[in-house]
C-alpha cells in the first residue's frame, strides 16, 4: 500500500491528525466528528433533471425527483415540460406515494417552485401555485441559496 493510499484510509476513518486519536485525558474517549447534521424524516429535496431527447422523440423530457434526507427514500416522475402546473403535479403524486409525513420540501430557485426573482424586493410572495400546494400538505416550503446547489 502506498503512503498515500494510507493517508486516505486514516483520513476516511478519522484519524489523519495524532491529537485526534491520542486521548487528552486519561479515561476520555474520542467520539467521532459527524459531518452531517441528522434529520427527521420528511425533510424532502426536490429538483429537476433534464433527460436527453431520444432519436425517435420529438421534444426533450424532465424528471422531477424528491429526496428525503434522512432516510434518501426517492420518488420521480417524468413530465414534458417544467412549468408550475408540472410542479404542483409533482408534489400531489409525491404525497400520494410518501411513506412518511413531508414537513419540510427544499427546492432551488427555479420559476416552477418560486415567484421569488420576479417581485421587485427578491422576496417570495407566498402566493405561487407551488407555496400554495406546499401549505395545504402542510409543509414549509424552503430555498436553496441562490447560485448554490
Amino acid at each position: 500500500m502506498s503512503r498515500s493510499g494510507i493517508a486516505r484510509l486514516l483520513k476516511r476513518e478519522g484519524m489523519s491528525r495524532l491529537a485526534d486519536v491520542i486521548p487528552k485525558a486519561e479515561g476520555e474517549t474520542i467520539t467521532p466528528k459527524k459531518t452531517f447534521k441528522d434529520y427527521e424524516p420528511g425533510f424532502i429535496h426536490i429538483d429537476i433533471k433534464y433527460l436527453p431527447q431520444m432519436p425517435d422523440e420529438t421534444s426533450r423530457r424532465y424528471l422531477f425527483v424528491a429526496i428525503d434526507r434522512a432516510t434518501r427514500w426517492v420518488f420521480m416522475h417524468i413530465y414534458a415540460d417544467m412549468t408550475e402546473k408540472s410542479s404542483v403535479d409533482f408534489l400531489r403524486r409525491l404525497k400520494l406515494a410518501s411513506p412518511i409525513k413531508i414537513s419540510k420540501i427544499l427546492t432551488d430557485n427555479g420559476s416552477q417552485f418560486t415567484d421569488r426573482f420576479s417581485t421587485k424586493d427578491k422576496k417570495p410572495s407566498g402566493k405561487h401555485a407551488f407555496d400554495i400546494a406546499c401549505a395545504d400538505l402542510p409543509a414549509e416550503h424552503r430555498l436553496a441559496p441562490p447560485r448554490h446547489p
